[in-house]
C-alpha cells in the first residue's frame, strides 16, 4: 500500500502574516503615488480663469447696461424723426454692420450710424428706404429705431454668448478651487500620517 496523502488544513494556505504586511505597505505606497501624481490646479490657472469670466462678464454687463441706458434716455427726451437709410452693409458673418442713416435734426441735416442694441442691429433694412427713429437731442448721434425704443429685444446673440460663456469661465474657478482644496488637504494629511505612526 502507498503512503497516505496527508491533507493540509485551512490553516497552510494562509500567507505568512510578514508577506501579508508587505502587500498592505506596497498597495500604500502605490496609492501614495497615484495620489501625488493627481495633477491640483495651480492657482495662476485658477487666477487665469477667473480673469477671463470678469472680462466676458464685463462684455455682458457693457451690453446690457448701455444699450437699457440709450432706451431709458430716448423713451424720457427722444425726439421722433423720420430717417433715410443711406448705407446698410453685412459684416462677416452676414449680420447687419453700421447702418448709416440720414435725418433732420434740431440743427439741419444729421448723417450718423444706428446705434446697436446689446451688439445687434436691425435686420431688413436696404439703402433708400424711410424708417421712423427716435434720437437724442442732446445728442443726434445716439439713435435707435422707433420699434427698438418702444420695445427693444429681450437678449440679443452677442449678450448670450457673453453671458454663456462667462459662466463657464465661473465654473471652471469653482472647480477648479474646490478640488485644488480637496487634494492639498489630502496630500497634507497623507504627509502628516507617517509621522503619527513613527
Amino acid at each position: 500500500m502507498g503512503k497516505k496523502k496527508k491533507r493540509r488544513s485551512r490553516s497552510d494556505w494562509t500567507l505568512p502574516p510578514g508577506i501579508v504586511k508587505r502587500n498592505a505597505d506596497q498597495r500604500k505606497a502605490l496609492d501614495a503615488i497615484a495620489d501625488r501624481r493627481r495633477k491640483v490646479p495651480q492657482r495662476r490657472l485658477i487666477i487665469g480663469l477667473f480673469a477671463a469670466f470678469i472680462a466676458t462678464f464685463g462684455l455682458f454687463l457693457g451690453f446690457f447696461i448701455s444699450s437699457h441706458s440709450l432706451v431709458t434716455d430716448l423713451q424720457s427726451r427722444g425726439a421722433s424723426a423720420w430717417a433715410e437709410v443711406t448705407s446698410s452693409p453685412r459684416d462677416r458673418y452676414g449680420s447687419p454692420g453700421n447702418i448709416k442713416v440720414k435725418f433732420d435734426g434740431p440743427e439741419g441735416d444729421v448723417e450718423t450710424q444706428l446705434h446697436d442694441w446689446g451688439g445687434m442691429r436691425p435686420e431688413g433694412l436696404t439703402p433708400g428706404s424711410r424708417i421712423p427713429v427716435v434720437y437724442d437731442p442732446l445728442d443726434p448721434s445716439r439713435v435707435l429705431t422707433a420699434q427698438w425704443v418702444n420695445d427693444p429685444p429681450a437678449v440679443t446673440p452677442p449678450m448670450l454668448v457673453a453671458l454663456l460663456v462667462s459662466l463657464f469661465f465661473l465654473t471652471g474657478v469653482i472647480v477648479g478651487t474646490v478640488r485644488r482644496r480637496i487634494l492639498l488637504n489630502e496630500k497634507r494629511d497623507m504627509e502628516a500620517t507617517p509621522e503619527r505612526e513613527r
